[in-house]
C-alpha cells in the first residue's frame, strides 16, 4: 500500500514542482558563506544563475526574507543572471512586502542595467525612505544620465539616509551641475552627507577647483571649512597653493593642520616650501606632527 502512495505522490509531481525542488536545494547550498566550504556555495550560486529565466519566479518568492545571507545570495545570482531579471525586479518594486520592494532597489543597483532606470524613477518620492535610498543608490551605480536631477534633490531629502545616498550617487552621477549643491552638503547636519560629499566634490575634478577655492574664501561654518581644505587637498591641484598658504598661516590650528595634510598631497616644489616655512615658526603640537609626517617620511 505504501508503495502505492508513493507512486501516486511521486506521479503527482509537475515539472515546475521538481524544478522548484532543485533551486530550493541549490539554495541552501549556495548560502553556506564559509570559507570552507566555498567550493560547495560558489559553484551552486552559478548553477543557478545558469537556470536563468527559469529561476527567476522562485527566487523572486525568496525575496521576503530578512536573513542577510539569503540576501546577500539573492544579490549574487540575481547579479550573474543579469538583464533577464530587471523587468521581475521593477515589478516587485511595487510589491506589498517591503523587504522583497527594498531588497528589489540593491539588486537592480549591482546588476546597474540601464533599462531599470525608467522604473525606479517612478519610486524616488516612495514614502517609505529606505526606498528613496536604495532607488536613489541604484541610479548612481547605474551611471545613466537620467538619475541625475532625481540624486541632486534628493541631497535635500528629509532623512539623511537618502542625503548620504545622494551625496554617494552623485560621486558618479557628476558634471558641473552637482558642485554647488554638494558644497552646500558640506554643511548637513549629519557626518555621512557631509564625508559623502567633500568624497563626491574629489571625483567631479577639475571642474570643481575654482567653486572650492571661492567657497574657502566665505566658508558657511567650521565643519565646510575643515571638509573644503581636506576636498583642495584631494583634487591636488596647484591653483590652491596661494590659498592654502594664506590658511596654513592663519590663527586656527586645526585649519592649519588640514592645510598641511592638503598640501602634502600636492607634493610639489611650491607646497614643500610652503610646508617648510611654516615648520620652522610652528607652534601647535597637531600642526608640527602633521607636517613632520610629511616632510620627515
Amino acid at each position: 500500500m505504501s508503495g502505492l502512495i508513493s507512486l501516486a505522490s511521486a506521479s503527482a509531481q509537475t515539472p515546475a514542482d521538481s524544478l522548484n525542488r532543485a533551486i530550493d536545494s541549490l539554495f541552501v547550498r549556495a548560502l553556506n558563506l564559509n570559507v570552507m566550504y566555498a567550493d560547495v556555495a560558489a559553484p551552486s550560486q552559478k548553477a543557478l544563475a545558469a537556470m536563468g529565466e527559469s529561476a527567476i519566479p522562485r527566487l523572486m518568492e525568496k525575496m521576503t526574507t530578512q536573513d542577510a545571507r539569503e540576501m546577500q545570495t539573492l544579490e549574487n545570482v540575481f547579479k550573474e543572471i543579469g538583464h533577464p531579471a530587471v523587468a521581475p525586479l521593477i515589478g516587485a518594486l511595487g510589491s506589498k512586502d517591503v523587504y522583497q520592494r527594498r531588497l528589489s532597489t540593491r539588486i537592480l543597483g549591482v546588476i546597474a542595467d540601464t533599462s531599470s532606470v525608467m522604473g525606479l524613477l517612478g519610486y524616488v518620492n516612495d514614502p517609505d525612505f529606505r526606498m528613496r535610498a536604495g532607488v536613489i543608490s541604484a541610479l548612481g551605480k547605474i551611471g545613466d544620465p537620467r538619475g541625475l536631477p532625481y540624486a541632486r534633490g534628493a541631497l535635500s531629502d528629509r532623512d539623511y539616509l537618502v542625503r548620504t545616498a545622494a551625496a554617494v550617487s552623485l560621486s558618479t552621477l557628476r558634471d558641473d551641475t552637482v558642485i554647488s549643491p554638494l558644497i552646500g552638503a558640506l554643511s548637513d547636519s549629519y557626518y555621512g552627507v557631509r564625508y559623502s560629499a567633500a568624497a563626491a566634490l574629489a571625483n567631479v575634478g577639475e571642474d570643481a577647483v575654482a567653486p572650492v577655492m571661492l567657497a574657502l574664501q566665505e566658508p558657511t561654518d567650521t565643519l565646510s571649512y575643515y571638509l573644503l581644505i581636506e576636498v583642495a587637498g584631494n583634487l591636488a591641484d596647484e591653483k590652491f597653493l596661494p590659498t592654502l598658504e594664506r590658511i596654513i598661516n592663519s590663527d586656527d590650528p586645526y585649519a592649519r593642520a588640514f592645510a598641511a595634510e592638503a598640501l602634502g598631497k600636492i607634493d610639489s616644489k611650491d607646497a614643500m616650501k610652503i610646508l617648510h616655512k611654516r615648520y620652522e615658526i610652528e607652534d601647535h603640537p597637531l600642526v608640527i606632527s602633521k607636517i613632520e609626517s610629511i616632510t620627515l617620511k
